[in-house]
């Protein structure tokens, strides 16, 4: 990779501690690296002092208050927008940030959760006026950690008051209809490393009724999961379909795939699976549920090392 000095990559990361405390994957990739000897240096975007040409891989993992600082964060992706070791792209980060990016998967003949947008009140009611499942959800089209998220009872004027709310913070209104299957079977979220599938986990459902979450606050329960045949056919599809996007606008060579993805599935009301949200720059990656998965994530970041670390490189 580098004759016998250590590689060292920077996981990017954020100065705010309180968030870092959810970062249950960190503990997993520190022995993962260290183990394949490789030096991890945690590395916040915020932090003016990191010279970030000074790595062989820069990977992008937990910025998690980036919606906070969402100016600031676009800055700093612009400031690295020429160099090729950030992983996944800062090019494709900027695509992903905004869950607008569900209607071009769709368009693509992705199986999507039905999805409507609004950029102004009118808007609101009226995609909030064409759901007909007995409930929705409304939640910003830029968001972590369920933030500014709620599920409401169809017609609920509390649903368009978070709507509101998010138009008046300046992001675009997500109006979808909730799936009942939720609350029964939560979601199932698959994580695909170097465009291989790795492991899949079952997420407990998190919105309660009229907008909050439930036991009062976010917690995610996860386990282990296997994908049933139409849920890993999907799974293969919408990456195929993503890293044909990716592919197109050059943010990885044609012969690459994206180091990691995550991509989550529910159920609708007719039982057919469909895309959730395609997380594809600052995922959980839940390692803990596959024993053999940090080992995975290392040898994908030791091909790109001898690759020069680059996603412009074969």
């Amino acid at each position: 990779m580098n004759g016998s000095r250590r590689p060292k990559v920077a996981f990017v990361t954020t100065l705010d501690t309180a968030i870092l405390h959810d970062d249950f994957d960190h503990p997993f990739h520190v022995e993962a690296f260290a183990a394949a000897g490789i030096d991890l240096e945690p590395a916040a975007w915020e932090d003016p002092a990191i010279d970030w040409e000074a790595f062989d891989l820069v990977v992008v993992r937990s910025p998690w208050n980036y919606v906070d600082r969402l100016n600031e964060f676009r800055q700093w992706m612009r400031a690295r927008r020429t160099l090729t070791t950030v992983h996944n792209s800062v090019d494709l980060i900027e695509w992903n940030l905004d869950k607008r990016y569900l209607a071009q998967l769709a368009a693509a003949g992705v199986s999507v959760v039905p999805t409507t947008y609004a950029s102004d009140s009118e808007e609101l009611r009226a995609a909030l006026e064409s759901v007909t499942s007995a409930q929705v959800i409304v939640k910003p089209s830029i968001s972590a950690g369920s933030r500014l998220t709620g599920r409401f009872a169809n017609g609920s004027a509390a649903a368009i008051e978070l709507g509101e709310r998010i138009l008046a913070a300046g992001f675009t209104v997500m109006v979808q209809p909730f799936a009942s299957s939720v609350d029964a079977v939560g979601e199932v979220g698959t994580v695909l490393i170097d465009g291989v599938i790795s492991h899949s986990f079952r997420k407990g459902p998190l919105l309660a009724d009229e907008g909050a979450l439930r036991g009062g606050e976010y917690c995610e329960e996860v386990s282990a999961a296997e994908l049933s045949d139409d849920e890993r056919v999907l799974v293969i599809a919408v990456n195929e379909v993503v890293e044909r996007i990716v592919r197109g606008q050059s943010w990885i060579s044609p012969e690459a795939h994206l180091l990691y993805a995550r991509y989550d599935i529910i159920r609708l009301d007719d039982g057919t699976p469909a895309l959730l949200e395609a997380e594809l720059f600052e995922p959980s990656l839940f390692l803990m549920v596959d024993p053999a998965a940090p080992a995975r994530f290392v040898a994908a970041v030791e091909s790109l090392l001898r690759k020069g670390g680059s996603y412009d490189e074969n």
